[in-house]
């Protein structure tokens, strides 16, 4: 075989890899995305909404006559991603913070409390079921290692302090890993979807639980640590570009998420309990693009469960329903 031959296989054969076996970097990838009615998520969305209860120690009274303002700001940086014939997959750092504001109180407006939470995320997808009329694809989720620390409002902590004889500041921080799959990832897929989504989660310190306190933070009390840890989530998609007020510019959508988490509680002898929390999203997301942060959602939301804010994370029979405005 002549030196030129050997030349010609040789870029013959680098060219067949490089079409078959594509790497970008920092470039946002159109699978495994969360869903809009994914509690902890990295989307960016504002809602302003009514919740029947808040806290005992809040001092500001009456708010179920007022809408509160539940802002949501996330990213999700791809590092780089990996795509061939049979599958495709890509390392991202996701992260977001979320703020429950009282907006439209008199006085003061002031921050009820912020959650901040950032990780390291892969994600997956492969397409196995070439001749199902039901199934699609699979995707992947793995969160490694993702911390969340949780902040209360300077008023409502100062007057927790000064006016409250038991006011306890209870600090929320913890690191953790999630996993998810997937069956029909919305993707690139073309129609009306219905997906499928279940995770579970749990703390890489198991013995430290979710929370820490300070003895001056709670003036004295002692504080149980968190005895149970391990959380898992269900998820309902419903996507749909044909049909009734649906087309491929307005889709409209249906998502809820069912998630078993743990309920705090911070009174000794008494230990923390499970309970079941329902978000449900319906709406429809005016799409341009099949990208990330491309697009914009206007939705209708309804949570119940144990409140998802900071250390209100002790408090059952949350109830917060709001106008949803989403860039997804």
């Amino acid at each position: 075989m002549s030196k030129i031959s050997k030349i010609l296989i040789i870029l013959l054969f680098s060219t067949n890899i490089y079409a078959q076996n594509i790497i970008n970097y920092f470039e946002n990838v159109s699978y495994a995305k969360n869903y809009i009615s994914e509690l902890r998520s990295p989307q960016t969305k504002i809602e302003i909404g009514y919740l029947n209860k808040l806290d005992n120690n809040y001092y500001n009274k009456e708010i179920k006559n007022r809408p509160f303002i539940e802002s949501h700001l996330g990213y999700d940086l791809n590092i780089l991603s990996f795509s061939n014939k049979k599958y495709n997959f890509a390392l991202s750092l996701p992260g977001g913070a979320v703020t429950l504001t009282d907006l439209f109180e008199e006085k003061t407006a002031p921050v009820i409390n912020t959650d901040y939470w950032f990780g390291t995320q892969i994600k997956f997808i492969t397409y196995p079921f070439k001749k199902n009329k039901y199934l699609k694809n699979i995707s992947a989720n793995f969160i490694p290692i993702f911390h969340e620390s949780t902040h209360l409002g300077d008023e409502f902590m100062l007057h927790g302090y000064n006016e409250i004889p038991d006011f306890k500041r209870i600090n929320v921080s913890y690191q953790a890993w999630h996993f998810a799959l997937t069956l029909n990832d919305p993707d690139t897929l073309k129609g009306n979807i219905l997906s499928f989504k279940a995770g579970l989660q749990n703390l890489w310190t198991v013995k430290d639980g979710y929370y820490f306190t300070d003895s001056l933070e709670v003036k004295g009390a002692n504080i149980p640590k968190s005895t149970k840890t391990f959380e898992f989530n269900f998820i309902i998609n419903y996507q749909r570009k044909n049909g009734v007020l649906a087309n491929k510019k307005w889709v409209n959508i249906f998502s809820a998420e069912a998630k078993n988490n743990i309920q705090f509680n911070y009174n000794e002898n008494i230990s923390d309990s499970r309970a079941w929390n329902f978000n449900i999203y319906f709406g429809w997301i005016y799409k341009k693009s099949n990208k990330p942060f491309r697009n914009i959602g206007f939705f209708i939301r309804h949570y119940q469960g144990t409140n998802p804010h900071g250390q209100f994370r002790n408090n059952g029979n949350f109830k917060f329903t709001a106008f949803s405005i989403s860039l997804i």
